[in-house]
């Protein structure tokens, strides 16, 4: 492989967002709703199902963006008989996701390691300045020589027009020479894949991908990824 350009997804491919999630989620069900126990264990995987269904209808073009934030404490309150202000839920969530600064093991090594053999993108389906506050925050920000998020570009992975705007801001970046980096087999694999760029899946459990979304190459964390690429 010979990459000039390494677009990476952030969230749980560098960023731990799952982790921050999941204690940002039971620390707000347990001080909002009363939760404890079984109670709370149900209620963050009723969240978990009802939030991720309504990120995969907004990468497909189901619903706007905006209808996930609206909905998603919603149905969760509706699926679990609690009657509580799922605005107010939204509002305490993003302050606890803003200061999620949580890292996978190996983030900022891989990319210090990296950062002088290639043009190191972010590529994030997220919103703009919680993004780019992570980044900063964590320390990750000072090895990436572009930041792109959906918000910023008006478009998400795997959408097409997501990768547009990058190559539009590189010319020299070609399909040949640029990698998509990720651990979501949507919105980086597939979208990446359509693009007809080289994809590398992180997979650390082991996932199985559906037949009509092929990798060029999976690996199980980032140091097996740096081997990779070095």
């Amino acid at each position: 492989m010979t990459y000039e350009y390494l677009i990476f997804d952030l969230d749980d491919t560098l960023l731990d967002f799952t982790g921050g999630e999941v204690a940002a989620i039971r620390q707000l069900f347990s001080n909002e709703l009363g939760l404890t126990g079984t109670d709370l264990d149900h209620a963050l995987k009723t969240y978990q199902e009802i939030n991720h269904h309504l990120w995969q209808q907004y990468e497909f073009k189901e619903i706007a963006r905006q209808q996930i934030f609206e909905e998603r404490f919603q149905k969760t309150l509706e699926a679990l008989g609690i009657d509580y202000d799922a605005d107010r839920l939204e509002q305490e969530y993003a302050t606890l996701r803003d200061h999620n600064y949580r890292m996978l093991p190996y983030a900022t090594e891989i990319l210090q390691h990296l950062q002088d053999q290639y043009t190191i993108i972010a590529g994030t389906n997220g919103q703009d300045a919680t993004q780019r506050l992570r980044l900063k925050e964590t320390g990750l920000d000072q090895y990436f020589d572009q930041i792109f998020t959906s918000e910023m570009i008006g478009a998400s992975k795997p959408d097409a027009a997501f990768f547009d705007r990058i190559f539009q801001d590189n010319p020299q970046m070609t399909k040949e020479n640029t990698v998509m980096i990720g651990d979501g087999l949507t919105s980086d694999i597939m979208g990446g894949q359509n693009y007809q760029l080289d994809t590398i899946w992180i997979n650390p459990n082991h996932k199985e991908s559906p037949a009509e979304i092929k990798p060029t190459q999976v690996v199980e964390d980032l140091p097996t990824l740096e081997a990779l690429l070095q």
